[in-house]
């Protein structure tokens, strides 16, 4: 093995260990890498980015080709969103873009500055990402022209905040790709932003190569704006007393007792199912979704729904009158709602509570079950009770009773 090699693969088994396994972002917890060609680091967007409440952790990583390494697909896949900031060299450009590419199909987000849409054929990926055509922007000229944000869509939402953005002269000249489209242009009219897919470009450089006097402005933003509106969208359900029943989920593999999460790509269409356990009734979602069903589409970034289980109780034992040859059905019940009893040889009878606590029913025969029970002192009768809590889903079960009527 050569000198070269062996330091590049300490280099490699250092990286491995600052890749944290992780399944996805939880709530508020978007992971982001920051990837440049020096060893320098972005560290002023890193602190941009540190400073949002919704970013648990940022990581650096020096691609070039001197003393840097190049992640694997696997590698980036923990992350929410990979900022790839070119400037030079790389070290692996065609196993670059093929890493992009891959995690780019697994879901992931991923961010181009200048000079990572540079017309140098080694200062942009290439691989399966060139030749994909992931990128926003086609390579352009080294320009290097000092010039502000100037029009764009306010209501985009890669946009959203995004108030400021400035290039101190160091920028490339890019035209479209095909399929990408148009976010914002410079004061100059030069494009600014683009957006491709997953992909989103700047033909600013936002490293920090040449010093925190390269850029200004709300870049930041526009990184967190990209993972929020294209990134794997996280949906979480928390179930207020687990015991009660389960939430699953026609898509995302959901099947939940207590909170739970899923990710799930953006525009994804999903229903969640709320099943309550014996003894127990649905009194609805609540949070992204209100009342007894909860439907959504993937899209701005986290939601979060809540599911409330409540106790439908009835009694084991039936409080008989043989005086009068009634019963006496007393249930316990979690909140609010409608309950009531019917059957054929029943009476119907309805009450509506207005709090959590118990609730008596009175069983009385009719027709031909009262003719029975006067005739011979007994009637066995079947009854169904319904209780349907405020916001939620009708829950069900039935209980036979023996009535006796004093000879």
């Amino acid at each position: 093995m050569t000198r070269r090699f062996l330091i590049l693969l300490a280099s490699a088994l250092a990286l491995l260990g600052a890749f944290a396994a992780s399944a996805s972002a939880a709530p508020g917890a978007y992971r982001v890498l920051l990837a440049e060609v020096t060893p320098i680091g972005a560290k002023q967007l890193g602190a941009q980015l540190s400073a949002f409440p919704d970013v648990a952790a940022v990581d650096y990583v020096d691609t070039g080709d001197e003393e840097g390494v190049t992640p694997t697909a696997a590698q980036l896949a923990p992350y929410d969103v990979v900022v790839s900031i070119g400037d030079s060299d790389y070290l692996d450009v065609e196993g670059w873009g093929n890493s992009l590419a891959a995690y780019v199909g697994q879901g992931g987000v991923v961010v181009q500055s200048a000079y990572d849409t540079w017309e140098d054929p080694q200062a942009f990926p290439q691989g399966a990402f060139s030749a994909g055509g992931y990128a926003p922007f086609i390579p352009g000229k080294n320009v290097n022209k000092y010039t502000i944000l100037g029009t764009f869509d306010p209501a985009n939402p890669l946009m959203q905040g995004v108030t400021s953005l400035v290039t101190n002269g160091y920028n490339t000249e890019n035209l479209l790709s095909p399929g990408a489209s148009l976010v914002a242009s410079w004061a100059n009219g030069l494009p600014a932003v683009a957006v491709k897919g997953r992909v989103v470009a700047t033909s600013a450089y936002i490293g920090d190569g040449y010093g925190t006097e390269a850029w200004s402005g709300d870049f930041g933003r526009l990184v967190l704006n990209s993972v929020r509106t294209l990134g794997r969208q996280l949906l979480s359900v928390g179930v207020f007393n687990p015991a009660g029943g389960k939430v699953t989920s026609s898509v995302g593999g959901l099947d939940c007792g207590t909170v739970c999460t899923a990710t799930l790509a953006p525009g994804t269409a999903v229903s969640l199912k709320a099943t309550p356990a014996k003894k127990f009734a649905f009194a609805g979602f609540g949070g992204a979704c209100t009342g007894k069903s909860c439907a959504l589409t993937m899209a701005g970034g986290t939601k979060a729904v809540t599911a409330t289980f409540v106790a439908f109780k009835p009694n084991k034992k039936v409080q008989l009158n043989k005086q009068q040859g009634k019963g006496t059905l007393t249930l316990y019940l979690g909140g609010p709602g409608k309950l009531v009893l019917s059957g054929k040889k029943v009476k119907k009878q309805t009450k509506s509570p207005k709090k959590v606590g118990k609730v008596k029913l009175p069983i009385v025969a009719k027709g031909k079950a009262l003719t029975q029970l006067q005739n011979t002192g007994k009637v066995k009768v079947k009854v169904s009770l319904a209780y349907t809590p405020a916001g939620g889903a009708k829950a069900t079960t039935t209980k036979s009773v023996v009535l006796k009527l004093a000879g």
